[in-house]
């Protein structure tokens, strides 16, 4: 379900953004999943320190490699157009949630499912969640929704469709780090000012973010959307083109050679703000 009510696109440069004077605050970057196969797995491998390499190799099934491979990589995009250093370890809150050292003064959230993996950072704590179609089932949206959005289940089941429901209560939980600890039928999305939704003509799923003090008309004017694809392997980068930080200093290993790190281009998305039906 993804009422269209609003195309949004903050303005960014191409170019390396430490040199831009323009940086948003909640800045979006997003990989179609479908479009990773091995050979760009083995890629965008190579430019991951030795930890990740070893947790993206210990799940079963290849797509499950591809999305931690591929949400990681995007964080290191997004921080190489922030820091010129190397990307620290990665710790993790009082919940689990992942975070960068507190000293480095930026937040930031990933998800990823069948459509796509996306990466969101920012300078305050941040939620961000890609959910493709789920269907109806009155059984589950009595499980998450809360006596505010009950009244929605009709306009819900003519839709087919709870991805936007559902995704709007991951944004928030992630926000807070709670993460699946949280009761979703606690979260209310109704009246909660500091979250957006959105979609894409090219990426068949909805997006919803949460950042502190961002409501839907700052995402319009203070976020970026930007997507990401793998620059082919035999041309050279661009000007406009971001490599992706091999972050040898975290490895223990000679496969973070920068000659093999996965390199990507990321072009600005055209977005379309989602709103919840009414009632």
């Amino acid at each position: 379900m993804r009422p269209k009510t609003e195309e949004s696109q903050a303005p960014g440069t191409m170019g390396d953004a430490r040199d831009s004077a323009w940086l948003p605050e909640l800045d979006v970057l997003i990989a179609r999943a479908a479009l990773i196969d091995e050979t760009g797995f083995r890629r965008i491998r190579a430019g991951l320190p030795a930890e990740r390499r070893e947790r993206c190799d210990a799940y079963h099934h290849a797509r499950d490699r591809y999305a931690s491979a591929v949400c990681f990589a995007l964080l290191q995009f997004l921080w190489r157009e922030r820091r010129a250093e190397p990307m620290p370890p990665l710790e993790r809150g009082s919940h689990g949630k992942p975070r960068y050292p507190p000293r480095y003064g930026m937040e930031f959230n990933w998800s990823h499912d069948a459509a796509a993996c996306v990466c969101a950072i920012g300078a305050s704590p941040v939620g961000i969640d890609v959910q493709s179609r789920v269907p109806f089932d009155a059984g589950l949206f009595e499980r998450i929704a809360t006596a505010t959005e009950r009244p929605l289940r009709n306009r819900f089941a003519q839709a087919d469709d709870l991805s936007l429901l559902w995704s709007r209560k991951e944004a928030l939980i992630k926000r807070t780090g709670l993460g699946m600890s949280a009761s979703l039928t606690g979260v209310d999305t109704i009246g909660e000012s500091s979250l957006v939704s959105f979609s894409s003509d090219e990426v068949a799923a909805v997006f919803s973010a949460s950042i502190d003090g961002m409501s839907q008309s700052g995402f319009c004017h203070r976020a970026r959307v930007r997507i990401a694809e793998l620059r082919p392997d035999d041309t050279s980068p661009a000007a406009d083109d971001l490599a992706v930080a091999p972050a040898s200093d975290l490895a223990a290993t000679p496969a973070d050679d920068p000659s093999t790190s996965a390199a990507w281009r990321a072009r600005p998305l055209a977005v379309t703000i989602c709103s919840m039906p009414a009632g």
